[in-house]
């Protein structure tokens, strides 16, 4: 029965060609591993394993969140399940969807083995250590969030110490201190792990009801449509507020935050910071502006942002579905799709006429900065929500902490034409002839597909088979 639940669980919240990817990568790693060993003990890997755990704990205990979908509550929790099976299950849907991560890592950890007996015992201690990362994130759900941070530090600085020379850590096997690090890290984990698995086991009276009252608590002040007509009161709402929505999903932590900001709180801020970055351009740094470090890599980094955030909280947090009742849905989205693209010239609008005015000032990089922040940006924003729509690899987020939907490989694959975009902007920072063109072809295809009706209603009959509503 256990071997069937297991089962189940996986399937439901991961799609087999996904858990058929992460099984190649996982097993090219560890090919890799066998082909490259050394033969001595590595210095620079041990401090590559304590920053990882670091890093892998304080995400796993800040972010939390469950591999637990809406649905469970009314149909998987209400099974006359053991609960010794339910939490097993869980929790091994919870390691394979996260915890899973830090095997990635397998090289830098073992990097001290130098025997195959050293070899074996540091193998169990990574699949140790991942399960008590992925139970860190099951229990941190349970906690304040001023509990999470103090046991993140506390935690984050016992590992620390072992690069001073403290064997007994949750990481001294992997930094050279076999036998102590091994003993300490099994008893961390005799300790935290049972807890991540009770909490499991009755989630339906802890967790799961904690974070439900925490969203369904959570009040803003109201806005009020009176006298609009349909159309403005997109531009209207979209214009005031940015919602970004992001996918926690790494070191035993699986959730999806979404969040609501004033566009005016973004201007305000993302202004004071152009200031900053263009008294930089007339100061004594200008030379280093002109040699193309800072002038190069923020419209990339800008663009990266800006295209994987907006591209998934367009239509991820979107309440609006009941104006396809109301309203064509071409006409809908196409206003919807603008006026989010109007918005992002909240964030990296005051850098493109920043940059405007260094390139009048003589630093030559400049104009081909802001023909990307101020033109290939927001084109290029509307193709990558196309994309990712049409694709089907965006999910609607209705409850933060908990998945709104299977995982599968197309939430994947869907990065790559993003990255295209953002290779082009790229190539848009080294030639302004580049610049140019990109802009222009990226700028008439957002156009040509904001004219076509036929291809927005395509998208709302493909986001609703996709389960919207």
């Amino acid at each position: 029965m256990l071997a069937k639940l297991v089962r189940f669980v996986l399937l439901t919240r991961f799609s087999k060609p996904l858990l058929g990817v992460i099984a190649f990568f996982l097993a090219y790693d560890i090919v890799i591993r066998a082909l490259t060993n050394s033969p001595g003990f590595s210095t620079g890997f041990s401090y590559y394993a304590v920053g990882a755990t670091i890093f892998f704990i304080t995400v796993s205990l800040l972010f939390g969140g469950l591999f637990i979908l809406k649905s469970d509550r009314d149909y998987l929790l209400t099974l006359p399940l053991k609960r010794r099976d339910l939490s097993i299950s869980l929790f091994t849907a919870q390691f394979v969807g996260s915890g899973i991560t830090i095997l990635f890592l397998f090289g830098f950890y073992l990097g001290g083995a130098r025997t195959l007996e050293a070899t074996a015992v540091l193998i169990a201690d990574l699949a140790i250590l991942a399960a008590v990362v992925t139970a860190l994130g099951v229990v941190s759900n349970i906690l304040s969030t001023w509990l999470r941070a103090g046991l993140a530090v506390i935690l984050g600085l016992w590992c620390f110490s072992s690069i001073l020379g403290n064997p007994f850590t949750p990481v001294s096997p992997f930094t050279g201190d076999l036998l102590y690090g091994s003993i300490v890290l099994f008893g961390l984990a005799v300790v935290i792990v049972p807890v991540a698995l009770r909490e499991l086991a009755y989630l339906e009276l802890g967790s799961m009801r904690s974070m439900l009252r925490a969203t369904s608590s959570q009040y803003k002040r109201t806005m009020s449509f009176s006298g609009r007509s349909p159309v403005r009161a997109i531009y209207s709402y979209h214009l005031s507020f940015l919602e970004l929505v992001a996918r926690v999903n790494l070191a035993g932590s699986t959730s999806y935050r979404a969040t609501r900001v004033r566009t005016s709180t973004v201007l305000i801020i993302s202004s004071a910071l152009a200031a900053v970055y263009l008294s930089l351009g007339l100061s004594a740094f200008a030379d280093l502006l002109s040699t193309r470090p800072v002038v190069l890599i923020l419209p990339i980094l800008m663009g990266v942002i800006t295209l994987v955030l907006m591209s998934q909280a367009t239509f991820s947090n979107e309440r609006g579905w009941l104006a396809f009742t109301a309203m064509d849905p071409a006409v809908y989205l196409r206003h919807l799709l603008l006026s989010r693209a109007v918005s992002t010239l909240a964030i990296i609008g005051p850098f493109g006429i920043v940059n405007s005015v260094l390139a009048f000032l003589g630093v030559s990089e400049g104009v081909n900065s802001s023909i990307v922040l101020l033109i290939t940006v927001p084109s290029a924003s509307i193709l990558a929500t196309y994309l990712v729509a049409r694709m089907g690899a965006v999910q609607q987020v209705k409850e933060e902490g908990m998945m709104p939907g299977q995982f599968d490989l197309k939430q994947f694959l869907v990065i790559i034409p993003i990255y295209i975009m953002v290779a082009l902007i790229a190539v848009s920072e080294i030639s302004l002839i580049g610049s140019i063109i990109i802009a222009t072809v990226v700028g008439i295809l957002a156009l040509l597909m904001m004219a076509s009706k036929s291809v927005w209603r395509g998208i709302a009959y493909r986001l609703t088979e996709r389960g919207f509503v």
